[in-house]
């Protein structure tokens, strides 16, 4: 982003702890690869970021499309609460 004139960049992850479990069905094996997959393009896309934003979605999986605004408010709320965070660190 920054080849692109982007002064400052803040990468935002949901960081989430992979369990290990029983997989009963295909679709638990896509949405398990899915999911592994998103967490390994996170850390690639974390190389150049200014600042971390990490979002705490417990045990919700974020290919959950129901949880939409539930995502969104919490991102809402922790980006307000660290606002002050965000700003001082990329000056």
């Amino acid at each position: 982003m920054k080849e692109n004139g982007v002064d400052k960049v803040i990468s935002i992850v949901f960081p989430k702890k992979l369990k290990c479990k029983e997989n009963k069905n295909i679709v638990d094996v896509i949405s398990g690869s899915i999911e592994l997959m998103g967490q390994e393009l996170s850390n690639y896309e974390l190389d150049g970021a200014d600042y971390l934003l990490k979002i705490n979605t417990a045990n919700t999986s974020l290919l959950d499309t129901s949880k939409m605004d539930y995502f969104y408010q919490i991102g809402y709320e922790e980006t307000k609460r660290k606002i002050k965070e965000i700003t001082f660190s990329t000056k």
